[in-house]
This record gives C-alpha cells, structure tokens and sequence, in this order.
C-alpha cells in the first residue's frame, strides 16, 4: 500500500466532480468558502460546475478533471463535491498510469468506485469520508464529521479507537462476536456489486469489509449481500463492519405489519454464518455526523468493544 503525504494547514484541497452535480452552483459557492476556514487553500477547474441531467459534465470532462487533480504538483488532496452517480462511467477513460503519486483523496457513496479502483490500479489508500455538499450543517461542513476526517488525513489520529466520541459506540451491535485484523476495505454495497467482475474490483482476501448504503428495501439488500456470497467474495473476508443503512423505525413495523424480512433479519441471514466476526450499526454511511473510514488501512476489529482498532497511520507522516 502507498499512503499519501498527511495534510498540512496551508495544504492546497482540489475539488472535483466526478459523479453527480451539486444541487445548485450557490450552495457549492457557499460550501467552497466555509471550508477555506479550515486553514486551507482550495482550487478547481470549471469541470465542477459542469451539468449534464443527472451528470456534473460529459464523461470525458469527468474522466480528464480527475487525471488532472492527481498530476496537479500543486495539490496535496482532492475532494469530491457530491456522490450521486457517474464515477463507474468514467474507470475506463481514466489513463491510471498518469497517476502516479498518492494524494488524500476523499469521498463515499458513488466515490466507492473510484476508491476501489485506486487501490486495485495503482495500490493508493484513500479515505471514505465527507463530500462537499452532502455533508453540511448550517451551510457548512459538518463539524464533527470533519474534526473525525481531518484527524486521520492529518495524521492526528495514528493508532487506538477509530470510534470515538463524540460518536456514541452503545449504538453498534455484535451480530457475531470475536476479534480479526486486516485491512479496511469496501463501501457502498450497490456500487461494490456493480463493479463485480470488472478490472477495477479489488481483492478482499483477508479484508475487513466496511458496508454501507441507503434508500435500499431489505430485499434488495438481500440480493446484493447474495450477489457477493456467489461471487465468492464473503467467503475471503477477515471481518464485516455494517454502517447505518438509514432503516427507520416506521420501515421496520411496515415490513413486520405484512410479513417481510426486516434489515436486522436479512444480515442474521446472510452473515452471520460465515465464520467471520460481524459489527453491525456502525456510524458511517449517509448520515452526519459520520466517521471516516481509512480504505487499505490495517485494523483490528474488536466486536467485544464494538470499535475498529488503527494498526498503523493512514497518511505518511514526517
């Protein structure tokens, strides 16, 4: 694994793009300038602003915006606006031996994509954490959520708990007890299943596999969970973390009220029987506040203390 350079204040941030828009250009504007008071300094091309339908730009736009944030020697870390979707459009005009050097690249949702992709093409950690605009209280960056990111892409934040407070560890559950190490990888189900026998799926032997998605029926999570049991790729992994898969309570009583499987039932079912511990409800996912997860880190997973345990830095550190 080759881990980027840890962020500095002063650092230069690049914002890309690569998979939906933002909602609207004032909201990003205002998002752009609560950041930079974080210490840090921001740049980005037009490619950002781009629209087309459900797109921030055609494909190609996406594709050279992205090879050009990694070559930049002028940036230290890039950061995606929004998820949405589009990243899996652009892996194949991505030139992956353009980039070269690690730089803290973040993002989650749709952004699954390009972390996996990164790590199979050219061996880079990268971070599962805040985008742009996703993630703001007030017009601005979640503060607890980015106090959590910048820890780890500072290099603050080196060994011990991965959850910590503010975040509230009573939340998580244990669905199979025990304790297993390797190296943190995974992200939105969907978009992990939809990479499935593509170049850019990485190999989980080994991994502790992070879960997470949203706006999903319990059946469908079903069908993605056994997609991943016939592929073969459940049977390899050390250990499963599941982040909050936003199952609401009225969600729960309607799927009992007419005899359907609940989310809770769905995951006894289909992981709870593979030999590996299992943590489920973890605070990541499309909530805020959420932690970051450190894609290729090594971790210990103790469901004892329902907490991930940080083996090494996941930034370079002088």
């Amino acid at each position: 694994m080759e881990k980027p350079p840890a962020l500095r204040p002063g650092d230069t941030i690049r914002l890309i793009a690569p998979s939906s828009p933002p909602n609207d250009r004032s909201s990003l504007e205002l998002a752009i300038t609560a950041l930079k008071e974080f210490g840090y300094r921001l740049k980005y091309s037009d490619a950002i602003f781009g629209h087309s339908g459900y797109l921030a730009g055609s494909d190609e736009e996406r594709a050279r915006d992205f090879e050009a944030a990694f070559s930049d020697d002028y940036t230290d870390a890039i950061l995606c606006v929004r998820g949405g979707y589009g990243a899996t459009r652009i892996l194949g005009l991505i030139d992956w031996d353009l980039i070269e050097e690690p730089k803290v690249f973040m993002g989650f949702s749709d952004i699954t994509a390009l972390h996996c992709a990164l790590w199979k093409k050219c061996g880079f950690s990268s971070f599962s954490g805040p985008v742009l605009t996703s993630d703001l209280s007030d017009d601005k960056p979640d503060p607890v959520s980015w106090e959590h990111a910048l820890s780890l892409i500072s290099g603050e934040r080196v060994k011990g708990n991965l959850i910590c407070e503010p975040f509230n560890l009573s939340h998580s559950t244990a669905l199979v007890p025990g304790t297993s190490h390797g190296r943190l990888m995974g992200g939105n189900l969907s978009l992990l299943c939809s990479l499935l026998g593509t170049p850019w799926f990485p190999n989980f032997k080994n991994s502790i596999l992070f879960l997470e998605d949203v706006g999903e029926s319990p059946y469908r999570i079903d069908r993605y969970l056994t997609q991943l049991r016939n592929g073969g790729i459940l049977e390899q992994v050390a250990g499963i973390v599941l982040g909050d898969f936003r199952y609401s309570d009225v969600q729960r009583r309607n799927d009992r009220q007419q005899g359907l499987q609940t989310m809770e039932e769905v995951f006894q079912d289909r992981l709870t029987d593979l030999g590996v511990p299992v943590l489920s409800n973890a605070p990541f996912g499309h909530i805020k506040p959420k932690i970051t997860i450190p894609f290729g880190t090594l971790v210990i997973l103790d469901c004892d203390q329902r907490n991930l345990l940080l083996q090494e830095s996941s930034v370079m550190v002088d």
